[in-house]
């Protein structure tokens, strides 16, 4: 199933649950998201292009031939060659940046459900120093999406889960965040309300991203935020993307509870994806067993990454979201400013 819409946003509203220091906002709107590649766009932007237009980047020379504007003629290399170049300049288009957020059921492993929209903002999962994962994923897909569209970039937002992808229009321009912020903070909470107790089985990540009409018809870069918590259909997933042109970034989001799990005794574990349950002994031999499968698990992903040209990053949602985005996203090259 897919579904497109955008639900109306509430002046100050949204940035106010998805942002509880708004001044973060202002520092987005001086950084740019990292390309790393030259992009064909729509519409005029600030990307450099791989294609010549008239910005003020200089690219190439090549002969003058008849009919070519005479004023970007290189007189000086006429003067020294007897022959008449022009100058070329790169082209600067918008790049369409696309954030896929994953509500399954296990992005809600580390709170409470969603609260309704309007609902305060300052307490519950939405507190400042939430580690829910859902609202971590939603919060840097909120940061990433107002990076774009200050700097001029194309924004469009999806949310999955299974086998449904729920998705609004592209957006441009400052004046859309608050449309980004109020879809993805709905959007997320309808799809909890919506949830069956429980499912048999484990989706595979790549389940969303074969139905109809989901995957991009145009070059861009596409943000995935998951736990990455999926049995099988990652590689698929990635694959299908980077097929599809788009420069991926990964985003393997996961709590303390997972990174550093602080269990001792007898103790009923629960699959919050399928319900199921088991009794478990918790030492430091099990403990010790689960923290080698999970970094096997995480160098995988990051395996699968390198080997589809994607860019892969661990976030901890024990450390805040705003450093997570300031300086590791940053640092990693993936923000610019």
């Amino acid at each position: 199933m897919v579904t497109d819409g955008a639900g109306e946003a509430v002046k100050g509203q949204a940035p106010g649950e998805l942002f509880p220091d708004l001044s973060l906002l202002h520092r987005l709107e001086r950084m740019t998201i990292a390309s790393r590649s030259r992009v064909r766009g729509t519409m005029q932007g600030k990307r450099k292009s791989n294609a010549l237009g008239s910005s003020l980047e200089f690219a190439d020379y090549r002969a003058y031939t008849p009919g070519d504007d005479f004023r970007r003629i290189d007189w000086n290399v006429y003067g020294r060659t007897g022959r008449a170049y022009i100058r070329q300049f790169w082209d600067e288009q918008e790049i369409a940046v696309r954030l896929w957020v994953d509500v399954s059921r296990s992005m809600c492993f580390e709170s409470a459900e969603l609260p309704p929209t309007g609902s305060g903002g300052q307490k519950g999962m939405l507190g400042m120093h939430s580690t829910n994962k859902l609202l971590y994923a939603l919060r840097l897909a909120a940061c990433i999406g107002y990076a774009g569209l200050a700097g001029e970039d194309k924004v469009e937002a999806a949310i999955f889960e299974d086998r449904a992808v729920n998705r609004m229009p592209p957006l441009r321009g400052r004046g859309s965040a608050a449309r980004l912020f109020a879809f993805l903070t709905q959007a997320a909470a309808a799809a909890d309300a919506a949830r069956e107790p429980a499912v048999q089985g484990n989706a595979a990540l790549s389940e969303p991203f074969r139905l109809p009409g989901v995957m991009p018809r145009t070059p861009g870069q596409s943000w995935v935020f998951t736990d990455g918590l999926y049995e099988s259909g990652i590689e698929e997933a990635l694959s299908a993307l980077t097929a599809a042109r788009q420069d991926v970034v990964f985003v393997h989001v996961l709590g303390p509870g997972e990174l550093k799990p602080e269990l001792t005794g007898e103790r009923r574990l629960i699959d919050v994806e399928t319900g199921s349950g088991k009794e478990v002994a918790v030492g430091p031999a099990v403990l010790k067993a689960y923290q080698a499968a999970l970094a096997e698990h995480c160098e995988y992903i990051r395996q699968l990454c390198s080997a589809c040209g994607c860019a892969y990053i661990q976030v901890d949602t024990g450390v805040p979201f705003a450093e997570t985005v300031l300086k590791q996203f940053h640092q990693q090259g993936l923000l610019k400013g």
